[in-house]
């Protein structure tokens, strides 16, 4: 179950940096549909098949929330370089 959850959050970042809102519909039916659909085949109550399923979902929109912070991160760093800015400095001046 821990690598399922770990791949869906992985792969909701991924579709956060690339992909708008919208994406998620499709993308957790059908992870939903494939996710119950293992559970059942190896031989898991219907209950844990749900409850899997809905695990996955979440992790799926944890990391497309990751996914969407990081974009939104690399684009106010190049808004920054683009005007000419400096970096800000972490250290105190004397």
């Amino acid at each position: 179950m821990a690598m399922i959850l770990i791949f869906s959050t992985l792969f909701g970042a991924v579709l956060g940096t690339r992909f708008r809102v919208f994406i998620l519909f499709p993308v957790i039916a059908c992870e939903m549909l494939i996710v119950a659909g293992g559970a059942m085949i190896i031989g898991s109550g219907f209950a844990w098949s749900v409850t899997l399923a809905a695990a996955c979902a979440a992790a799926l929109q944890l990391g497309y929330l990751g996914g969407v912070a990081t974009r939104f991160l690399m684009i106010a760093a190049r808004l920054r370089t683009l005007r000419g800015e400096p970096a800000p400095n972490p250290q105190p001046r004397r």
